[in-house]
């Protein structure tokens, strides 16, 4: 898939734009804090109908009551056209082919991988960033698993609410909502597990490519569910409730609920060492590159299309030989947005565009 149009109106600091890109590289330079994230966080809206920074209303210029993204998709021989706004109120619409879309997220069909400075805190930082990470990287071409875990969190806030006014409320006792914790948690936490099985092979082999010999990229879920070893949804429902019925009275006494699927950590090892304390920064890299190439790969071969990718400002935290991988990766038909200030010169030898971001707008310089 490739982007072929798209019109920008009242997002962020542009009021009008409209740009059609090259399919393969688009190569977008100019000084800091003029727009460059700006046009890539547009193209991510309209492919998957949120924002990836911030909330989705920050999106709205200063003095606009409304941002809108329209975008016109090459997808299976088909153009679809995606019509994606937000209100200041909060509410969001989308249009497919101007049908109504009645989620708020878009079909797994439109695969936007964005790679950015802060991924590279996948490894090392918090668990919930690789949470995000499974939730909303690798999950967003599975319809099933992102329709659970949106019903898997609907009952978990409620649960948390009731845990907060002490297990009553308004006489609805949290009993009521535990099974639902249990059904809708095992779900999630089976097909998170299987997810994680397509996935891991990709990145693994990914890592090889990068590295090279003698280095093993090694993983592992952690469940605070104590589970049997299967990923079986009615029993890991059985090892949930189990462990639940032992947490009762910590989770009343603290008030929230302790273990599931959103307390869940990934752990990623080199040879057989934890990253988070023996891995070096350059190592951190390549697995986060690994990533990335692996959730390409995985949307590929699931769909039989190749996502876009959009490459936010990560150059300069790549040496020589992975920028050397990520330019080869480029390569391969895949359409590409990149913000930089410098290093157009990397790509020299593929077909794209040059646009130029500051105080003047947003310009088309010349082919590369």
């Amino acid at each position: 898939m490739y982007l072929k149009e798209i019109r920008i109106m009242d997002f962020r600091n542009y009021a009008n734009l409209r740009v059609q890109p090259h399919q393969e590289l688009n190569f977008i330079t100019g000084p800091n804090a003029r727009g460059k994230t700006n046009f890539l966080e547009s193209v991510f809206f309209a492919g998957l109908g949120r924002t990836f920074r911030g909330h989705d209303r920050d999106i709205i210029r200063w003095d606009a009551n409304r941002a809108s993204v329209q975008a016109f998709f090459s997808l299976a021989d088909s153009t679809v056209e995606v019509k994606a706004e937000i209100a200041n109120e909060g509410k969001k619409k989308i249009l497919i082919n101007g049908a109504e879309n009645g989620r708020q997220d878009m079909p797994g069909c439109f695969g936007i991988v964005l790679f950015k400075p802060d991924d590279l805190q996948i490894i090392k930082g918090s668990p919930g960033l690789r949470r995000d990470f499974i939730d909303n990287d690798l999950g967003v071409i599975e319809p099933l698993y992102r329709d659970t875990l949106y019903k898997y969190r609907r009952v978990l806030a409620h649960r948390n609410n009731l845990l907060r006014a002490g297990g009553d409320m308004g006489g609805e006792n949290i009993s009521i909502w535990n099974e639902q914790l249990y059904l809708y948690g095992a779900q999630v936490l089976s097909l998170r597990i299987r997810l994680l099985k397509k996935f891991f092979p990709l990145a693994k082999k990914a890592y090889s490519e990068i590295s090279g010999a003698g280095e093993e990229l090694g993983m592992r879920y952690l469940s605070t569910v104590k589970l049997s070893g299967t990923a079986d949804a009615e029993q890991i429902a059985k090892d949930f409730r189990a462990e639940g019925k032992v947490r009762e009275r910590e989770e009343l006494y603290k008030k929230q609920t302790t273990i599931g699927p959103h307390r869940d950590d990934l752990v990623f090892y080199l040879n057989g060492k934890d990253v988070r304390q023996f891995g070096s920064q350059g190592q951190v890299r390549s697995i986060v590159l690994a990533l990335k190439t692996a959730q390409m790969r995985m949307f590929y071969h699931d769909t039989g299309e190749k996502p876009i990718l959009l490459l936010d400002d990560v150059l300069m935290e790549l040496d020589e030989a992975r920028q050397h991988y990520l330019v080869d990766m480029i390569g391969d038909q895949i359409q590409t947005f990149i913000t930089s200030a410098t290093g157009k010169e990397k790509f020299s030898g593929q077909q794209g565009k040059i646009y130029l971001v500051d105080g003047f707008g947003f310009k088309e310089l010349e082919e590369v």
